[in-house]
């Protein structure tokens, strides 16, 4: 799941302020129980992390679902998932937003906002699962794949999976065909104590033919939590100057 990619606190303050500002302007959008899809998270679920590099602490990370929004009249799920870490040769700040259908969990919508060693890469998708196409930057326009997947939301649809140990789950749905497949191998289980305190958890290596914490160099592993609700307890990934590790510390639920 290329699923998470990296994010953090910095950035994250201003779209998070910016999402509060929605929910105040804009109505509810009210829902039919028939056209939402089962999933193990709601708005208001929000999980906080601390980044280290190495054994040192170096920066915050968070995880929420804001709030349930409207994308050309289809209903989606908010979410922004941002990281910021600083060491003494590094620095990263990411945030990564994603519009994705209550119904069938296809993206409509995802922002990039990723800033590495000072280099600031920004970029903003429209996704049309139903024409069969994506643009970006309101410039390009590419074909896409028939249940596209970002980023932010391929994570949020990897915890509906039932997670088999020992099996390799194989997708065509990242919304840019040639980065396809994307795999997810279920490790094991394990036992893990974090900030946020000890959780059974399952192990997932999840793999994107791009860069970021789960490029195929990276060898980043996710522990979700071993329950219905697949929490994001642990993230580890190497980087170029080390390993990074993301680890609970905090979790709301609604």
């Amino acid at each position: 799941m290329r699923v998470v990619y990296v994010l953090v606190a910095g950035g994250l303050t201003a779209a998070l302020a910016l999402a509060a500002r929605g929910t105040a302007e804009r109505p509810l959008v009210r829902l039919r129980q028939d056209t939402v899809a089962p999933v193990p998270f709601a708005p208001g679920e929000r999980m906080e992390y601390d980044v280290k590099f190495g054994i040192f602490r170096v920066g915050r990370a968070s995880m929420e679902v804001v709030r349930i929004d409207t994308v050309r009249t289809e209903p989606v799920y908010h979410v922004v998932f941002a990281v910021r870490g600083r060491a003494v040769f590094y620095s990263m700040s990411d945030t990564l937003q994603s519009w994705f259908s209550v119904r069938d969990l296809t993206s409509r919508r995802f922002v990039q906002d990723n800033e590495e060693n000072g280099r600031q890469r920004l970029n903003r998708y429209e996704i049309h699962p139903e024409r069969g196409y994506y643009v970006q930057n309101e410039a390009d326009t590419n074909a896409t794949t028939a249940q596209p997947l970002d980023d932010a939301s391929f994570f949020y649809f990897a915890r509906t999976l039932p997670l088999e140990i020992g099996r390799t789950y194989e997708f065509q749905r990242y919304f840019k065909p040639d980065r396809n497949p994307v795999t997810l191998r279920v490790l094991g289980r394990d036992t893990l104590d974090t900030p946020a305190g000890r959780f059974a958890a399952i192990a997932v290596r999840p793999t994107f033919k791009s860069r970021g914490l789960f490029s195929e160099g990276g060898q980043a592993t996710i522990w979700l939590s071993d329950d219905d609700a697949r929490v994001p307890i642990l993230i580890r990934s190497r980087l170029p100057i080390g390993s990074l590790s993301i680890s609970l510390r905090n979790l709301i639920r609604p």
